[in-house]
């Protein structure tokens, strides 16, 4: 139903935490036809989401393609794979502010399988921070992106991977990163807790943390994106939405799986034969932690053969900003 397509290789960003680019070289893309007929071959085996998938995704291409009518060659993928008949829905991960351009952005006022999400890793929203860590942005420039991201598709959900306790990180350092998570709303968050890798710059960084603060602020930090993923799950019952069926549940065979166009799990009774690979509207009735639960509502489907009686709720769980109930991202 939904599967990955890796579209480049390697890295030339160099975060000091990170080991990647050590260890699978620099940047390369594959060619955008060989992509799509990768594409194509998955609808005829039954995919309809697709995520396009790259260390840095956005800069995909950006050395051996060149630019058409102002595009760049990810966006120039984007749309060739937006004419795949088939394919429902497109993503893609992570991008990275470097190369979040106009084009990137305008993309999601025109194409509609575009899904209503992005995975935007900010990993501190201390200016300082993030130039120890070698990312070459602004807190401003990160904030500012989220901002246009909105504008540009109303109602998107933003989620993000933060570093906590990265060597030198002051209480002010902190406090910077908390606030850019209270201003973006994130509607999702893995808040991780920064531990040294071996052969990279920052595992031999003066003024490492001790781990009791470390601990301290993923915590808090944790505790801040759970309450903000409340609020909004809590808001979304009583509405509609768009789901794509992923077929039976982990955790109870007899319900079905499926996300919202926002990325959000929702858990609900029908035929995983009829339903799987089906997009459909589900009313959402409740909510528990990070997972809605809903009635499908299944226009001009069988509703009497689609739908299942006496399906067992599945135990109520709360997860932490780390986790997801139904898969964690890759």
């Amino acid at each position: 139903v939904s599967e990955f397509v890796s579209i480049m290789q390697g890295c030339n960003m160099k975060c000091t935490f990170c080991i990647v680019p050590y260890t699978r070289g620099p940047e390369r893309g594959r060619p955008i036809a060989e992509i799509v007929e990768e594409c194509r071959r998955l609808v005829d085996h039954g995919v309809r989401e697709v995520t396009l998938l790259g260390q840095i995704v956005n800069l995909y291409g950006r050395h051996e393609f060149p630019k058409l009518d102002g595009k760049s060659p990810f966006v120039q993928l984007l749309e060739a794979v937006h004419e795949i008949e088939g394919i429902r829905r497109i993503r893609f991960t992570s991008p990275h502010p470097i190369g979040y351009k106009e084009d990137v952005i305008e993309a999601f006022t025109y194409l509609p399988k575009l899904v209503d999400h992005v995975h935007f890793p900010m990993q501190s929203g201390s200016d300082r921070i993030l130039r120890a860590m070698h990312r070459p942005y602004k807190a401003s420039r990160f904030l500012e992106i989220c901002e246009r991201m909105k504008e540009a598709r109303p109602g998107i959900a933003i989620t993000t991977d933060i570093i906590v306790g990265f060597p030198g990180e002051t209480e002010e350092d902190y406090l910077e990163t908390r606030k850019a998570v209270e201003t973006v709303q994130f509607d999702q968050a893995y808040v991780f807790r920064y531990s040294p890798r071996k052969d990279t710059p920052a595992a031999s960084m003066p003024d490492q943390l001790p781990e009791k603060i470390k601990e301290e602020r993923n915590q808090d930090l944790l505790a801040l994106v759970d309450s903000i993923v409340e609020r909004k799950n809590h808001a979304l019952v009583g509405t509609t939405q768009e789901v794509l069926c992923e077929g039976p549940s982990r955790y109870n065979a007899a319900r079905l799986t499926g996300r919202t166009r926002t990325n959000r799990i929702v858990i609900f009774d029908g035929d995983a034969r009829r339903l799987a690979g089906e997009v459909f509207d589900v009313a959402i009735t409740e909510t528990s932690g990070y997972t809605l639960y809903g009635d499908p509502v299944l226009h001009g489907m069988d509703e009497e053969n689609a739908a299942t009686s006496n399906a067992e709720t599945p135990p109520s769980t709360t997860p932490s900003a780390l986790q997801m109930t139904e898969s964690t991202r890759p």
